[in-house]
């Protein structure tokens, strides 16, 4: 699932929680991030990474271009999910900033962990056990014309439930 969809999800979760604490809201994002993993959705190519299929010996390459490319998409797909929700909610306060810094965070942290995780960091294993055992099995990349308009529609359902 993309990072844009996980931030929205998140955000439109713990919208309840805006007016309480950031740290509650950090948590319940960082849940909505392995209960939609377990939604069978399309991910987009991360060319920077060899060996996908084997999810122990899995690492990034040594090629720079194809991970300057990936950094670059995760950015922009981070990015992307932040300001979407700034345009919806239009923010005026402290409390509500901090809260949707806790949603795009927790939203995209166990993405990033796994990102960590590839790099060799074994004490994250736990971690990427726990993402492994809510992360669905049935894998829409190879299937964009299916995949990608499932993924606008969740993005669309939850900008909606934001909103």
């Amino acid at each position: 699932m993309t990072l844009t969809t996980h931030s929205i999800i998140a955000a439109a979760v713990t919208k309840p929680l805006a007016r309480m604490n950031p740290l509650i809201a950090l948590v319940v994002a960082i849940a909505t991030h392995y209960l939609s993993d377990a939604i069978p959705h399309w991910d987009y190519k991360i060319g920077s990474i060899e060996n996908v299929e084997d999810k122990e010996n899995r690492h990034f390459g040594s090629n720079r271009k194809a991970i300057a490319k990936d950094i670059f998409h995760f950015a922009l797909d981070g990015f992307l999910g932040a300001i979407i929700i700034i345009l919806i909610t239009r923010p005026a306060t402290l409390q509500q900033w901090l809260w949707i810094a806790a949603a795009v965070i927790g939203g995209c942290l166990p993405d990033f962990l796994q990102g960590l995780y590839v790099l060799k960091l074994k004490f994250l294993r736990t971690a990427q056990k726990f993402h492994d055992m809510f992360h669905t099995d049935i894998r829409l990349g190879a299937y964009p014309l299916l995949g990608i308009p499932f993924q606008i529609v969740i993005t669309a359902i939850s900008a909606y439930a934001l909103m």
